[in-house]
């Protein structure tokens, strides 16, 4: 409840509600507690001329019953009053209930017990079954009945039906209920009345306002009155006039330093000389990685803890140029104090260039001229030391110059294929080489492989089990030779870093979209650090034994971007001691039901 106008509404809703209710419930209380003494005033003379016309008139205690029926002849009391005597033990010796052939009635209650312990009782409200199991409310009167000697003689106990009483509160309560909501209604529309006479002046100085806020500084109130809220409007248009001219002198200034910093690239933040926040602009916050709603924590300190810099590092008459590390991004961070005429310090300004890009290409850079001047190296150097060796008379020994220049042979061998994977290397990221697709058989093309593999896996005395799966046309819009070369990389890769008398299983599994080849070892396995980085350009895990077994560490980043040009992805699983498997994913071909027929397959002979 924001607005003022329903406020007051809503407190005279209220105020009207509650005293409409206070003054209902005391008028039903009243009507309620009239009724009630009546009704008891009632009963206590109904009980007198019990007493007074059977009791005191009647010796034989046979005789009351005909003095009951002779009273209630007389027609002097409402019919609606019920009555009986009660001797010393509670039975009903005659009464208005009182039958030849069912007995008298029995009361038992509260009322009763009181009367019998000899003090008199009026109960406002008791409910009881009748004959007919109806429930009826009471009001019930019980007095003693004393002889000379004090003791107790009998009971009379009188009883009258609640019914008109509850009847006439009903009523009542209706008729207040129903003036209750009048009044209410009354209140809304008089309450809304009253209080749109206040509101509305101050809702029109809070909509000029607002667009004041906003900007929009050309705002004027008409002046309706000597109130406080005349005098408020007037206040408001000076304000407004004022405002105009500060800001007409602000804006050439301020719009001048927003515009560059607006369109700086660099992030820019400034802090006074109490390290107060003065201004950041959207590049700083993005590139701290903070939110703009909490520029309210953010000052000096703060901002010196997150880059983890000391104050007395910063350096008064000379830039200080940091590089951070923030949550991946290499962030340079030149801190600029500034100072007034009398060289005293007002204050720093802080610009952050994003150089992640830049560093990672220069890490990249530095990393592979490494390793390709390392990869080159090697064969030249075997090249180089071998030649000499043969011209300095080493030709002589014909065998031995046969094994040098098998050595050198080798050697060549080993730079042609390092220069012939960069060169393939270099035109998938050119997007040079063409790609001849065309729909194939996967798990063809996994056989052909395993194939190609089973005798260099023999040499080790290792076995190559594919599992057929159920499903063996596998169809898929794929250029057979690039696959192969993928598959052939992985399995040698198997075969290369696989113990002997071991076994490389290979399975084929379907899914809604896609085909995943699993090819799983038995190997020394990948370390976890390792693991993430395998695709990477010359990576290598062990070195020395990826040398040793002819790897440069090309293959797998070759198998990683031609899958990519599959639409297509490889992944890598490893544990230490429990070997590797490499899962080469495919993308299912689309439309293969419209071309199955024209595909024939022969699976029969194909054993390993």
């Amino acid at each position: 409840m924001k607005s003022i106008r329903f406020k007051l509404i809503f407190i005279y809703f209220i105020l009207v509600f509650i005293v409409m209710i206070i003054s209902g419930t005391f008028i039903i209380f009243t009507i309620q507690k009239q009724e009630t003494s009546k009704v008891e005033d009632e009963l206590k003379s109904f009980s007198k001329a019990i007493k007074e016309q059977i009791i005191d008139q009647y010796e034989d205690i046979n005789d009351f019953q005909t003095g009951f029926t002779d009273l209630f002849m007389k027609r002097v009391f409402t019919q609606n009053i019920q009555g009986a005597i009660i001797d010393k033990d509670g039975k009903t010796i005659a009464g208005t209930n009182f039958s030849e052939t069912q007995g008298p009635y029995q009361y038992k209650n509260s009322t009763v017990i009181s009367a019998l312990n000899g003090k008199e009782k009026f109960e406002k409200s008791k409910k009881s079954l009748d004959e007919n199991l109806d429930i009826n409310e009471w009001l019930c009167y019980a007095q003693p009945v004393l002889d000379d000697d004090n003791n107790l003689q009998y009971v009379i106990y009188v009883q009258t039906d609640a019914t008109n009483i509850n009847e006439t509160l009903k009523q009542t309560t209706s008729t207040i209920g129903f003036a209750v909501i009048i009044a209410l209604v009354l209140a809304i529309t008089l309450g809304s009345m009253f209080s749109t006479t206040i509101t509305s002046p101050i809702s029109l100085l809070t909509r000029k306002a607002n667009l004041l806020a906003k900007g929009h500084l050309e705002q004027h109130i008409i002046v309706r009155g000597e109130d406080e809220i005349g005098q408020l409007t007037r206040s408001f248009n000076h304000m407004a006039r004022e405002l105009r001219k500060t800001v007409s002198e602000m804006e050439n200034e301020n719009n001048k330093l927003e515009i560059v910093l607006h369109n700086m690239t660099d992030g820019v933040v400034a802090f006074d000389e109490l390290g107060s926040l003065i201004h950041a602009n959207k590049e700083f916050y993005e590139l701290m990685g903070l939110d703009e709603e909490e520029n309210y924590k953010i000052n000096l300190d703060y901002f010196l803890r997150k880059i983890n810099l000391a104050k007395n590092q910063i350096r008064l008459n000379k830039n200080t140029e940091i590089l951070i590390d923030e949550n991946g991004k290499y962030i340079q961070v030149v801190l600029i104090p500034y100072t007034d005429k009398n060289n005293f310090i007002e204050g720093i300004m802080i610009v952050l260039k994003d150089i992640t890009k830049q560093k990672k290409l220069d890490d990249m850079r530095k990393e592979f001229v490494a390793n390709v001047s390392h990869e080159i190296r090697t064969p030249i150097t075997t090249i180089k030391s071998y030649t000499e060796t043969l011209l300095e008379g080493a030709l002589e020994d014909k065998e031995l110059a046969i094994d040098f220049l098998n050595t050198i042979n080798e050697a060549s061998d080993r730079m042609k294929f390092l220069t012939d994977d960069l060169l393939e290397l270099s035109r998938l990221d050119g997007g040079k080489i063409s790609f001849n697709f065309k729909i194939s058989n996967l798990y063809d093309i996994v056989v052909g492989c395993v194939k190609q593999n089973i005798i260099i896996a023999s040499k080790k005395n290792q076995q190559i089990v594919l599992n057929e799966p159920l499903n063996k046309q596998m169809l898929v819009m794929v250029d057979t030779g690039r696959i192969n070369q993928v598959l052939n990389n992985i399995l040698s890769n198997a075969i290369k870093y696989s113990y002997e008398n071991t076994t490389i299983e290979i399975n084929i599994d379907e899914l809604e979209d896609n085909f995943i080849v699993n090819i799983k070892d038995n190997g020394i396995g990948i370390p976890k650090e390792d693991l993430g980085r395998i695709f990477e350009r010359f990576y290598r895990v062990d070195k020395a034994r990826s040398r040793a077994m002819g790897g440069n560490g090309l293959g797998l980043s070759i198998a990683k971007e031609i899958m990519q040009e599959h639409n297509g992805d490889i992944k890598a699983y490893s544990k230490i001691g429990e070997g590797t498997t490499m899962q080469v994913i495919f993308k299912k071909y689309k439309e293969r039901e419209n071309i199955e027929n024209t595909l024939k397959f022969n699976y029969e002979n194909q054993n390993f």
